[in-house]
């Protein structure tokens, strides 16, 4: 994500091209924006990690419901921990998000461009 954030900051659009399934929810953007994030690592990868801290795990919920609403993604597994950070402990969710057939042609055709 730091990619996405370097290019915003310079005023850039390049696209969007993620090394790994492990997509980092944070509580600087809405739900809006992650799902549309979320769509670009599915049509990459077609099983991704959401992780989110602290107050982020309410946006990753709701853009992994969200998705499963759409009927674009099937949520397989959801995992809470409590993190110990800079010695304050903070809850860190992580979603498993499926991609369905018919997700990812939906993806393909909204993705196009």
């Amino acid at each position: 994500m730091s990619t996405v954030t370097q290019q915003q900051s310079r005023g850039q659009k390049q696209k969007l091209d993620p090394q790994d399934n492990n997509l980092h929810i944070s509580s600087k953007k809405n739900a809006r924006e992650f799902i549309f994030i979320s769509k670009i690592f599915l049509k990459k990868f077609q099983n991704v990690e959401l992780h989110a801290l602290g107050e982020a795990t309410k946006i990753s919920v709701r853009v992994a419901e969200n998705l499963q609403r759409q009927g674009l993604v099937t949520i397989t597994k959801i995992n809470s921990f409590t993190a110990d950070i800079d010695g304050r402990k903070r809850v860190k969710l992580v979603v498993s998000l499926q991609l369905t057939q018919d997700g990812k042609a939906r993806i393909d055709q909204e993705l196009q461009a």
